[in-house]
């Protein structure tokens, strides 16, 4: 089986990726006092083709490569990130998704659930490396379960890209392969992806609610 070792400059951005300080940016398509912008549309989209160019630098040599979008967390990113890396590469990145959840709800947390869908071994390449994707990377708990599942069925190299970084409250020792951004400080994230009682998610922004419980 194949091996692709991490390629340096590769999996991490070559600057510190951009941390959520300015606590005061609106965006003006969204309202209400509870939503507070950290990374507009405009950034998210750079974040995305900064993974989708690092991404393929680090699989420049790999025939095939399986992406493995998360869902339903990683939806948005797995589709903007996989159509960034079609328009550098096209026509080697296989997707093959799943279904994983942490949240019960806003800040709740419970054990992981996890589900192949039957088809998923017919859609991933095995001699290919994996790269997992997801909106954010938290307390690893579910991500660090998804690597093993993946270890166990004799995938390797497995990866991990997520669109944010949010280490405050990391419970396992796993860290991204490739990230975007990273918080500063442990509030509740919702847009491109991420939501709140199910709502948000669409948001071409990444905000914090701002009276979200996250303890």
């Amino acid at each position: 089986m194949a091996t692709f070792p991490p390629t340096e400059g590769a999996t991490r951005p070559t600057e510190e990726p951009p941390v959520s300080t300015e606590l005061d940016r609106r965006d003006p398509a969204l309202s209400g006092p509870r939503l507070r912008v950290l990374w507009n549309a405009d950034e998210v989209r750079n974040g995305v083709l900064d993974l989708a160019t690092r991404i393929a630098e680090a699989y420049r040599d790999a025939p095939v490569v399986n992406l493995v979008p998360v869902l339903t967390g990683g939806l948005h990113v797995a589709a903007a990130l996989s159509a960034a890396l079609e328009r550098i590469v096209p026509g080697k990145w296989l997707i093959a998704p799943i279904f994983a959840s942490t949240y019960a709800g806003d800040g709740v947390l419970e054990r992981p659930a996890i589900d192949f869908p039957e088809r998923f071994d017919r859609a991933i390449d095995p001699l290919a490396p994996v790269v997992l994707v997801d909106d954010l990377l938290d307390t690893g708990t579910t991500m660090s379960a998804l690597v093993a599942m993946l270890d166990a069925r004799g995938l390797a190299p497995v990866r991990v890209c997520v669109l944010i970084d949010k280490p405050q409250r990391r419970a396992t020792p796993l860290q991204p392969d490739f990230f975007a951004f990273r918080t500063v400080d442990d509030c509740w994230l919702v847009g491109f992806g991420m939501d709140s009682g199910r709502r948000y998610r669409g948001l071409e922004s990444i905000c914090a609610l701002e009276d979200a419980d996250t303890e």
